[in-house]
């Protein structure tokens, strides 16, 4: 059998040797290409989640002064008050159901649905709309800590307690002493009866509604903390957050009422006045307009001496509404008279009478038996703060809150509930009271 012969082994070309090493300098030119390209696609998703998970939430969407209102703050918020809403929204529709079904008027609730209803259905709207009660409390906390006013971690336990207590029908510890106390001031000694010649007693009814505990407190509140984190898509911590909050901005509302009540200004003023009217027409000549005003001097001049208001007002006003009773209009608030009346009559002493003061009716003359200076309008002491205050507002579409979809069946008025966030009456845990 013949050998094979061997193939010798033959050194490569220097085309080929040029063509391998061309071949390999493209292999690590992709090679880098891809590289580069993966490093950028990652830089370029990791910028994306820095963005979205640490610059987004701490961007400020406004700033009262110095403090700032972070993106994070305003997107829990809003989710915890969306969720609210839509409670009250399904609370509603379920009452409406039950109220409007024996009502001749139709919906009893209506415009109240109506109106939660479209506040659903704007997310946008309804984050703006807390952006605004958080600009409000900021400026709060603030007036409040110029003015050393604090609030105290037990001051906020003790409203979380009443929160919840009044949640379950029930009353707090210290509620349900204080109720106590305040009936045995109240209520006379247990009568005696004669029986039989023996003396019994009467005993008092004992209290019937149920007290909260320290253990009925921690049950029902981590309750209604898990509802509302589960519902709401926020942490446990978060929802208590917020739950403390709100209860420390309203001791604060309270605290700054108490301190600055009087130098609020006041809302809901009325006077209580009565009035004589002679009357003029549209068309009034000059000459009818003088004698008008000639009768209203000489009364008004009469009652300064000492008239009785009463009876000149049966026997010359031409206010055929109140002229038998002596002209009294009761209390009116402002905003109820024409302006020229409303002015002479918010600007009168009581009991002092007026000169003639001239209407599109005619002339009227005014005495004020009294006056409600009205309550303080918190309300309008916070608007002039916010006025004296820097507040900037910085929210955009990129820093809007992505808040869960309406249930739709809420939005179209069907009855179809959510679950209710506050928690069932758990059980008895009445503190021995």
């Amino acid at each position: 059998m013949a050998k094979r012969q061997r193939k010798e082994r033959t050194e490569p070309t220097r085309k080929e040797t040029a063509m391998t090493r061309k071949e390999r300098e493209q292999a690590r030119r992709v090679t880098i290409i891809v590289g580069i390209a993966l490093g950028l696609a990652a830089l370029v998703l990791l910028g994306g989640l820095v963005y979205q998970f640490l610059i987004v939430p701490n961007s400020s969407v406004a700033k009262v002064g110095d403090q700032s209102i972070s993106a994070s703050d305003l997107a829990e918020r809003s989710k915890f008050q969306h969720l609210q809403t839509e409670s009250q929204l399904s609370n509603l529709i379920q009452l409406d159901r039950q109220f409007s079904a024996d009502s001749e008027t139709g919906s009893v609730f209506g415009s109240q649905i109506a109106q939660l209803q479209s506040t659903l259905a704007n997310p946008d709207g309804l984050s703006n709309q807390v952006l605004e009660e958080m600009i409000d409390e900021e400026v709060i906390r603030q007036a409040a800590a110029e003015l050393g006013i604090v609030v105290g971690n037990n001051e906020v336990q003790q409203g979380l307690e009443e929160l919840i207590a009044s949640q379950m029908g029930a009353v707090t510890v210290p509620q349900a002493t204080a109720t106590a106390e305040a009936l045995a001031v109240a209520t006379p000694t247990p009568s005696a009866e004669v029986s039989d010649g023996e003396t019994v007693e009467t005993p008092l009814p004992s209290p019937t509604t149920q007290v909260l505990d320290a253990d009925g407190f921690t049950e029902n509140f981590n309750l209604l903390i898990e509802n509302v984190s589960g519902e709401a898509d926020l942490s446990s911590g978060q929802v208590e957050g917020v739950y403390r909050s709100l209860i420390t901005l309203q001791l604060l509302r309270e605290k700054l009422l108490g301190q600055l009540g009087d130098e609020m200004p006041k809302a809901g003023e009325q006077v209580s006045a009565r009035h004589i009217l002679i009357s003029l027409p549209e068309d009034a000549s000059e000459g009818d307009e003088q004698q008008a005003l000639a009768s209203a001097i000489e009364i008004s001049q009469r009652l300064k001496d000492g008239e009785d208001f009463a009876e000149l007002a049966a026997e010359f006003s031409e206010d055929t509404s109140n002229a038998e009773n002596g002209g009294d209009l009761g209390f009116f608030g402002r905003g109820r008279m024409v302006p020229e009346f409303e002015e002479a009559a918010f600007s009168l002493p009581i009991g002092e009478i007026s000169d003639p003061v001239r209407t599109v009716f005619g002339y009227h003359i005014i005495r004020v038996d009294d006056f409600d200076e009205g309550q303080p309008d918190f309300n309008g002491w916070l608007v002039d703060q916010k006025v004296s205050r820097l507040i900037e507002r910085n929210l955009t579409d990129s820093l809007l809150p992505n808040l869960p979809e309406t249930n739709p069946a809420l939005l179209g008025g069907s009855a179809n509930p959510l679950a209710p966030i506050a928690p069932p009456p758990a059980q008895d845990h009445n503190g021995g009271m």
